[in-house]
């Protein structure tokens, strides 16, 4: 049997703490699950079976886990394969990853395509091309449907002064050599850009 002898609110009442004390044991030990869940699941003192433990353990890590989840998000725009690979690494347990990303997506409102266009934007404003913007997000798990909203917001975009930005940045001028013009293309090459965009820039 397994005793909780007192409950408490923490976190700032969106959490709760449960105190128990399984038969046998001396120490009590501290649980913290959600206050949606202690709604759903009406915890109060008292005794409960065996089972109830195994219950509270894995709201437990699924509480851990959505605070985990938040500060993660805090520092900025995540997939939700990305925000679950960073889950397991801070030691979530795989099993409750999916539930811990369900609670966020209706709590944050965690929008991969939009989060996706968030990056987009970055990686423009940093002078990069579309195919390796796309390359970028596809590399950090960001699904196929929000890959296309973004592949079609950068088919409306002219590249052409983005790829003379990054050329000029990198180089202060349009080379005139051609040993230096070569390096200059395949550098924007690596960045990105179309051959029609590095053709359009050096035109201009």
């Amino acid at each position: 049997m397994m005793k909780i002898i007192s409950l408490r609110a923490s976190d700032g009442g969106g959490a709760m703490r449960i105190d128990v004390k399984r038969d046998g044991e001396k120490k009590s030990e501290a649980f913290y699950i959600l206050s949606s869940h202690f709604r759903e699941y009406e915890f109060s003192k008292g005794e409960y079976p065996d089972e109830a433990y195994d219950v509270l353990s894995r709201l437990d890590a699924i509480c851990r886990g959505v605070k985990c989840g938040r500060r993660i998000l805090g520092y900025g725009a995540n997939s939700a394969s990305a925000l679950r690979m960073k889950l397991i690494g801070k030691g979530i347990r795989p099993e409750y990853t999916d539930e811990v990303i369900e609670i966020l997506s209706s709590e944050i409102g965690l929008d991969e395509t939009r989060d996706a266009m968030r990056l987009c934007e970055l990686q423009i404003s940093k002078n990069t091309g579309a195919r390796r913007i796309l390359a970028y997000l596809k590399g950090r798990g960001y699904s196929d449907s929000a890959l296309e909203e973004v592949k079609e917001y950068l088919s409306e975009i002219d590249f052409t002064p983005i790829c003379r930005n990054s050329m000029m940045k990198k180089y202060g001028e349009i080379p005139a050599d051609l040993d230096r013009r070569k390096k200059c293309i395949d550098y924007l090459l690596r960045q990105g850009f179309s051959y029609n965009d590095i053709k359009r820039a050096f035109e201009e």
